[in-house]
C-alpha cells in the first residue's frame, strides 16, 4: 500500500469563534447571531484539516500557544483531526482568541488578539516536518518566517504552495518570497478585482518564476495560468452562510490535485467549487474530494441540460 503524501502547513495557528448574522450591524447596534462555531486558523491550519480529513499526511507547523486550557484544547482537537502538529506550549505564553463575524453578503470581520509573544515564535518553530513532505504551504502574512521556511523546502526539493497578497501597485514587495515558490495563490476581493487585472497579476506571478498561479476572485470565480495559457473559471451564484475558509479550502482542494497530477483546469474547477460549495454553510466541508466532484459534475450535467 503506497503511502499517503506528506504536506506541510506553515503559518499561524489559533482558536477562535465566527459568528454568523444577517447583516453586518451599523456602529453603536447589533444584530442577532443565526449561528455559532469554534475554529482552529488561520489558513495554513484549515488547509492542513482538510488534506487530513482527505487522507493525506498532513503536518502543522505553527507559533507556540500557552500552557493553558484553551492551548490544550487545541492541539487535542487538532490530533482528533489527524493533523501532526508541531507546536510548542509554553508557560510564559497565553493562547490567543478570536472573534470573527460573518454575514450573508460575505463579508468577514474578524477581532483577534494582538500577542506579539505569540506571533514571533513562529521564526523558532520545529521545521523537521518539511523534510521528507512533497509540498509545503505557506502563508505569507508571517514575515521572514515564510521566507526561513521557503529556503528550506528549497533546500530539500520540496514544492512550496504560498498563499500570497498580491498587487500590481507593490510587485516588489513578495518577490523574494514568490520567487520561491512552485505554485503560488493570489487572493482578490471583489473589490480588488474592480481595481486590478487579475490576467495581469497571474502573469507578473508566473514572471517571478512560479510553475502555476492561481487567482481567487470571490464570487466571480478563479483564474488558472501556466506559462503560455490563462484558464478562466467562473462560479454560481449561491446564498451565502459563512465565506470563513474558502480560500483555504481552495488551498487545500488545489495541493490535492497537484499532488494528484490532475490537470490545472481541473484543478481550478474543483477548487473554484469546493470553496463556492464551503460558502454555503457554516464550518469546514465534511465531504471527501470524491463527492465534492460528484456534486460538480451534477451542476454541469444540470447546466448541460438547460
Amino acid at each position: 500500500m503506497t503511502a499517503s503524501p506528506r504536506v506541510a502547513c506553515f503559518g499561524y495557528v489559533n482558536p477562535g469563534r465566527v459568528f454568523s448574522v444577517e447583516q453586518y450591524p451599523a456602529a453603536n447596534t447589533g444584530a442577532y447571531v443565526t449561528n455559532k462555531r469554534p475554529f482552529i486558523g488561520a489558513d495554513g491550519s484549515m488547509a492542513a484539516q482538510m488534506l487530513a480529513r482527505w487522507g493525506l499526511d498532513a503536518h502543522l507547523i505553527g507559533n507556540a500557544l500557552g500552557n493553558d486550557d484553551l492551548g490544550h484544547d487545541t492541539l487535542r482537537r487538532l490530533g482528533e483531526m489527524n493533523v501532526h502538529t508541531h507546536i510548542d506550549l509554553r508557560q510564559n505564553l497565553r493562547t490567543p482568541d478570536e472573534v470573527d463575524i460573518s454575514d450573508r453578503a460575505g463579508t468577514r470581520t474578524f477581532f483577534v488578539e494582538n500577542n506579539p509573544a505569540v506571533w514571533t515564535s513562529l521564526i523558532d518553530a520545529d521545521l523537521s516536518a518539511i523534510a521528507g513532505a512533497r509540498m509545503v504551504y505557506i502563508d505569507w502574512y508571517v514575515g521572514e518566517a515564510a521566507v526561513s521556511a521557503a529556503r528550506l523546502a528549497r533546500d530539500h526539493q520540496v514544492s512550496v504552495y504560498l498563499n500570497v497578497e498580491f498587487s500590481l501597485a507593490a510587485p516588489q514587495q513578495y518577490r523574494e518570497l514568490i520567487a520561491l515558490a512552485t505554485y503560488v495563490q493570489s487572493p482578490m476581493s471583489d473589490v480588488h478585482v474592480q481595481q486590478e487585472d487579475p490576467r495581469a497579476m497571474a502573469e507578473a506571478l508566473l514572471s517571478f518564476g512560479a510553475r502555476t498561479v492561481f487567482v481567487t476572485r470571490g464570487k466571480y470565480g478563479s483564474l488558472a495560468a501556466i506559462p503560455g495559457q490563462i484558464i478562466d473559471v467562473p462560479t454560481s451564484a449561491v446564498p451565502v452562510a459563512d465565506t470563513h475558509g474558502a480560500g483555504a479550502v481552495y488551498s487545500a482542494l488545489a495541493m490535492y490535485g497537484l499532488l494528484h497530477d490532475w490537470p490545472v483546469e481541473t484543478i481550478a474547477r474543483v477548487a473554484t467549487f469546493g470553496a463556492t460549495l464551503k460558502c454555503t454553510r457554516h464550518g469546514l466541508p465534511e465531504e471527501s474530494v470524491d463527492e465534492i466532484m460528484e456534486q460538480l459534475r451534477q451542476q454541469d450535467a444540470r447546466g448541460a441540460g438547460r
